[in-house]
């Protein structure tokens, strides 16, 4: 892609922007995620896309609640995930980290949430202590793995999705698959779907930031490129079929500052409209959405405003 379709993708709206089935990325501060990062895959799903049009219809398969401390390797048909829950409370909040992070991406704010709520976080598959990815994975299999490792150890819900960057993709996938399940869905500078045709885009003018963003795409090229197994284009094509939610509760905090340090400055600009525009686009998923423009923040907002999330959470879980 050159830089002039770049410009004219930051044109468009949120609302048709999504429907090119653009991708996201994200990275924890405890791995490989700083400001909005590049990342990016070309390999087709093996799964069913998740619903496509109007507001999921809540079909709960709700378990019974656990109140036990919990911290294993839990099977998820041939492999394991590492699950950690903590804390007692009417609803389960789900920690969704960023792309290749593990659970240690929320240590700023799970202990404090778990003193008032029950509190799950989990590794993907192909992060942390949990096994590598069976097969390769989009958003749609990555959610359905989650509904089944918290339900198969009694973990029901009504639950509250926490996603961050990229977990950000997976909790709304969540929430449309369980929409019975989930109560309340807070995405923290979650990554736009069409972030991946975006990020490609940047022309290598052999910068060291625009090298990144070639790396970063190439890193999704293939599941086999990155350590979840994630087939990129294709997945996000899906995510971009998700065009409601219905009336669910929503919070959708947008990073005030984003940096993308070395890259041409009308690039960054650039990129930045993307951004914005994404988040937009998340918001107008449900009916009783708020869009939050984050001051004294990065796009990791969990450890620059553990404070504001920990009062989102608490909103969202009244």
């Amino acid at each position: 892609m050159t830089p002039t379709t770049l410009s004219r993708i930051t044109s468009l709206t949120a609302a048709t922007a999504l429907t090119i089935g653009l991708a996201a990325c994200g990275r924890s501060a405890q791995t490989t995620d700083s400001a909005p990062s590049p990342t990016a895959s070309t390999s087709a799903p093996t799964t069913t896309a998740p619903p496509t049009t109007a507001a999921p219809t809540p079909t709960s398969t709700t378990s019974p609640r656990s109140s036990a401390a919990l911290d294993e390797l839990v099977a998820v048909g041939a492999a394991k995930m590492h699950l950690h829950c903590a804390g007692n409370g009417d609803h389960t909040v789900l920690l969704i980290a960023g792309f290749t992070s593990d659970r240690t991406a929320f240590g700023s704010v799970e202990a404090e949430l778990s003193a008032s709520s029950r509190v799950c976080s989990y590794d993907r598959f192909g992060t942390g202590t949990s096994d590598a990815p069976p097969t390769p994975q989009t958003f749609a299999t990555q959610a359905e793995d989650l509904h089944e490792l918290l339900t198969s150890v009694h973990e029901g819900g009504p639950y509250v999705a926490v996603g961050h960057s990229f977990g950000g993709d997976i909790a709304v996938t969540f929430t449309s698959l369980f929409a019975g399940d989930v109560r309340g869905l807070l995405l923290l500078d979650a990554s736009p779907a069409m972030w991946n045709v975006a990020l490609c885009g940047v022309a290598d003018d052999g910068s060291e930031g625009a090298a990144s963003f070639v790396a970063g795409c190439a890193m999704q090229s293939e599941p086999a490129n990155n350590s979840e197994g994630l087939a990129g284009p294709a997945t996000f094509a899906e995510l971009a079929k998700i065009t409601s939610l219905g009336a669910i509760p929503m919070i959708v905090d947008s990073a005030a500052q984003h940096g993308y340090e070395g890259l041409d400055p009308s690039t960054a600009s650039q990129l930045n409209e993307v951004w914005n525009a994404g988040q937009q686009h998340w918001a107008s998923l449900s009916s009783a959405a708020q869009l939050v423009a984050v001051d004294h923040s990065g796009h990791q907002i969990q450890f620059d405003r553990p404070d504001l999330v920990i009062a989102q959470v608490a909103e969202l879980n009244a």
